[in-house]
């Protein structure tokens, strides 16, 4: 009897040693990227561990021009690294159309007409329409989403696929970033479609929040070839050879609440050229090209976006940076 108790007691010690492992792995355990959909299916977030990382802007409401205002793009919005601060623009402000980051095209142009989805006006908009991924681990997200840029009848005009990818970016000394993936996919649902217009009304761009609008506080840092200079290059379009073009990659830097904040911009340069790079004072950034859109041939546009917590990234730091994004689009 004794050496039976003995047994039994050993094996409820293994049971509950067990069992505490279990519990403590579960309370030390974190909980990675998470995708999360609000209730009324209007907004996606993307957390690290319960922080704000991203949040997917996807609602349409035309039901009043404010509203309609509000919703007539899908866009990105970007919080900074370990401190929770928004760093891009939602609707309203300076250029209420800047938002966050975002693709569109000004001019539009198919055989029954040309429609502007940078602006949105006389009924182009774009909708989300169903997410075609959703994916989240310890160490990465990925979410690809299904977009149609429709005319004022609601009929798509381009159906878009982006994907966008994101991964904690180590920094050492216990600072962190963001590597964000951008990936369009568009497809043409009008024949051949001329995607063209200007560098400061088309293309991928980034745009920070109002406060830097306000102070005029953005700054800039280029490749080792081209200006120096912090301000920006507020070079515009004109029928001469395109300046300030084919750059691969920019950075601009601002300033949130107390903190700093560099976002490096780089784009495939298997891309069509010129890209005529634009970059303001109040903080919108990006590039632009012309290219026909055929029924058969979708264009894919690929970017990466590296978020720093801080201002301290140079030319050639960011020029590595940039290397390394082309080394993995030889190897894709």
């Amino acid at each position: 009897m004794h050496l039976m108790i003995s047994n039994a007691a050993l094996l409820a010690r293994g049971v509950l040693a067990i069992l505490s492992v279990m519990v403590c792995s579960a309370a030390t355990s974190t909980a990675g990227f998470e995708w999360k959909t609000n209730a009324a299916g209007t907004e996606t977030d993307l957390t690290l561990d319960g922080q704000p990382v991203l949040k997917y802007m996807h609602a349409y409401d035309p039901s009043t021009p404010e509203r309609n205002a509000e919703t007539y793009k899908v866009f990105h919005h970007v919080f900074g690294p370990g401190t929770g601060d928004l760093i891009t623009k939602g609707p309203g402000g300076t250029f209420p159309h800047h938002r966050g980051m975002y693709v569109a095209w000004n001019k539009t142009q198919t055989d029954k007409g040309s429609y502007d989805f940078w602006h949105c006006t006389k009924g182009a908009h774009q909708k989300h329409i169903k997410f075609l991924k959703q994916e989240a681990n310890d160490v990465e997200a990925t979410a690809t989403a299904e977009i149609h840029w429709e005319d004022a009848d609601n009929k798509p005009v381009i159906r878009e696929e982006r994907t966008v990818t994101v991964k904690k970016l180590p920094l050492g000394d216990g600072k962190f970033g963001w590597q964000i993936d951008w990936s369009t996919v568009l497809h043409s649902e009008r024949g051949k479609i001329r995607l063209t217009g200007d560098r400061q009304h088309a293309g991928f761009q980034f745009r920070a929040p109002q406060s830097v609008a306000d102070a005029n506080s953005a700054r800039y840092i280029r490749p080792a070839n081209f200006p120096q200079q912090p301000e920006a290059v507020q070079e515009n379009d004109g029928p001469a050879e395109p300046k300030h073009a084919n750059l691969d990659w920019c950075a601009m830097t601002y300033p949130v609440n107390d903190n700093k904040y560099t976002i490096a911009y780089f784009e495939d340069p298997s891309l069509p050229k010129p890209r005529r790079f634009s970059e303001r004072p109040y903080g919108r950034f990006g590039s632009f090209f012309e290219t026909d859109l055929l029924p058969d041939e979708p264009l894919k546009m690929t970017y990466r976006i590296l978020v720093f917590p801080d201002n301290s990234q140079t030319s050639e730091s960011l020029q590595k940076a940039y290397d390394q994004f082309t080394a993995t689009l030889k190897k894709s």
